[in-house]
C-alpha cells in the first residue's frame, strides 16, 4: 500500500505519513524534529481563539497600558507610544522594529488566521488565500507580544522604585491576548491547512514515486513553505516551482552558509557597542544616570527583583552570547563537513531559533520607559545608542539562523550512507 511522503524540515529525511492519535506529534526518526501533529476540530478552535485575540488586540491598542505619576504630574502610554517616541527621537530603526514586532506582525498574524480559516470552516473561497498563508510563515517569527510583556514587567519594576504606576486596561488585555495568540497557533498544524488549500486534483507523492532501497537525496526537493515533496522530473530542476503553494523551491537554500556567516559576524560586531554604550539615560529630580545592559540587571538585583533580574540576565546577556557561540560552532562543523553528533547539533540549532527572540526584552523595556517617563527635569528617559546596537544584534542573529539551511548538517552523513561507511 502506497502512503504519502513527508520530509523533515531539518534533515530532509523521508517518512511515510502515519495516522497518529489526536494531541500527539509525529517526529523525525533521524533528528527528532516535529513533522506534523493531530488535533480534533483544530480549525474551529483556532478560529475561535483568533477572533478572541482580535478583540483583545483592539482593546490593547485603544486604551493606556500604564499610567505614571510623580511630583503631581502624570503620563500614560499606549502600545503605539513607544514607536512614536523612538521616531521623534530619531531612532527610526528602533521605531520600525518595535512597531513590527509588537503591533504590525501580531495583527497580521491574527488577521491571516481569520482570513484563511474562516472560508475553510464554511466552505467558501477567498482570493489569494494561498498567498496569505505563505506570508503567514514569514510573519510568525516576528510576532513578539510575549516578549513585550516581559519587557513591560521589567519597566514596571523600574518605575515602582521612584513613582506611582497604575496598570491600564491595555495591560490586562495584553496579558490575556498573549495566551490567546499562542493557543491560536498551537491548535493548528500548518500542513493540515496546506492539504485543504492545495489545488484541486493535486497528486501528493507516495512511496511509489521513490524507487529503490536507498533514499537518494537528489530524487526529491522539499518545499520549505508547505512541506510538499517534489519528485520525478520536477525535482531535477533547481529552482523549481511548488505545485501546492506556488513558492520557489531550492534543493538547498542558495549560499546558505556564506549568508549565515555574514549576518552572524555582523551581529558579533554590533554586540560590542551594545554592551559598551548605554541603552538609555534616566533623569530623576535633576540627576541623570546612564544604564547599560549589565547595570540594568544590577539595578533589578538591588531592588530585590531576583526573578526578573534572572530573566533579563539570561535574555540580554546569556542568550545573545550563547547564540553567537552556538551558531558559529554549527556553521564551522557544517562547513568542515564534520559528522559527529548530528542529532544533537540539529536539536541545539532548533533551540537557538526559539530563544533568540527573547533578547528583545531590553528594547521593549526602553520603548515603554521612553514613552512613559517624559516629565522634564523631574523624570525623563531617553534611549541610547546601545539600544540600537543591541536590537541589531537580536535581528541579525535571527536572520542568520533563518538564512542557514539545517539540512546541510546531514549532507555529509547522507554521503557516508551512500558510500556504505555509516549504518
Amino acid at each position: 500500500m502506497s502512503r504519502r511522503l513527508v520530509a523533515c524540515d531539518h534533515c530532509d529525511y523521508l517518512h511515510t505519513e502515519e495516522e497518529i492519535p489526536p494531541g500527539h506529534v509525529a517526529r523525525c526518526v533521524r533528528c527528532g524534529s516535529p513533522l506534523y501533529q493531530s488535533q480534533n476540530n483544530s480549525i474551529e478552535r483556532s478560529l475561535a481563539f483568533a477572533f478572541t485575540a482580535l478583540i483583545l488586540f483592539v482593546i490593547a491598542n485603544s486604551f493606556p497600558i500604564l499610567q505614571f505619576s510623580m511630583e503631581g504630574r502624570s503620563e500614560s502610554n499606549t502600545l503605539m507610544s513607544g514607536v512614536l517616541t523612538f521616531w521623534n527621537e530619531g531612532f527610526w530603526f528602533l521605531a520600525f522594529m518595535v512597531g513590527l514586532t509588537s503591533i504590525l506582525a501580531p495583527l497580521l498574524l491574527i488577521l491571516a488566521y481569520i482570513y484563511v480559516l474562516l472560508p475553510l470552516r464554511f466552505g467558501v473561497v477567498f482570493p489569494a488565500i494561498r498567498k496569505v498563508w505563505r506570508i503567514l510563515a514569514v510573519v510568525r517569527p516576528w510576532s513578539m507580544l510575549d516578549v513585550f510583556l516581559i519587557g513591560l514587567l521589567v519597566a514596571l519594576t523600574k518605575l515602582n522604585d521612584f513613582a506611582d504606576v497604575i496598570a491600564g486596561p491595555s495591560f490586562y488585555a495584553v496579558c490575556i491576548l498573549i495566551p490567546m495568540s499562542l493557543l491560536m497557533s498551537a491548535q493548528l498544524d500548518p500542513r493540515e491547512i496546506w492539504l485543504r488549500l492545495a489545488p484541486p486534483g493535486l497528486k501528493y507523492p507516495t512511496t511509489d514515486d521513490i524507487s529503490g532501497p536507498t533514499q537518494r537525496q537528489d530524487r526529491w526537493i522539499t518545499c520549505e513553505v508547505c512541506a510538499f515533496v517534489l519528485t520525478g522530473d520536477v525535482a531535477q530542476h533547481d529552482p523549481a516551482i511548488c505545485p501546492c503553494c506556488g513558492a520557489t523551491v531550492h534543493h538547498r537554500k542558495p549560499a546558505s552558509l556564506s549568508r549565515a556567516w555574514a549576518l552572524l559576524i555582523s551581529a558579533a560586531i554590533f554586540y560590542i557597542p551594545a554592551n559598551v554604550f548605554p541603552i538609555m539615560s534616566m533623569t530623576s529630580l535633576g540627576r541623570t544616570d546612564a544604564d547599560t545592559i549589565i547595570s540594568g540587571v544590577s539595578a533589578l538585583i538591588e531592588a530585590g527583583q531576583w526573578p526578573l533580574a534572572m530573566v533579563v540576565f539570561c535574555a540580554s546577556i546569556v542568550v545573545p552570547v550563547f547564540k553567537l557561540v552556538v551558531l558559529a560552532w554549527v556553521y564551522i562543523t557544517t562547513g568542515m563537513g564534520m559528522a559527529g553528533p548530528l542529532r544533537q547539533r540539529t536539536r541545539i540549532y532548533r533551540v537557538t531559533e526559539l530563544v533568540g527572540r527573547w533578547s528583545m526584552i531590553d528594547v521593549f523595556m526602553v520603548s515603554i520607559l521612553a514613552a512613559l517617563v517624559k516629565l522634564g527635569n523631574i523624570a525623563t528617559v531617553v534611549p541610547g545608542f546601545g539600544a540600537v546596537a543591541f536590537c541589531a544584534v537580536v535581528i541579525l542573529t535571527m536572520l542568520s539562523a533563518m538564512a542557514f539551511d539545517p539540512r546541510l548538517i546531514w549532507d555529509r552523513a547522507t554521503a557516508k550512507i551512500k558510500q556504505g561507511t555509516l549504518s
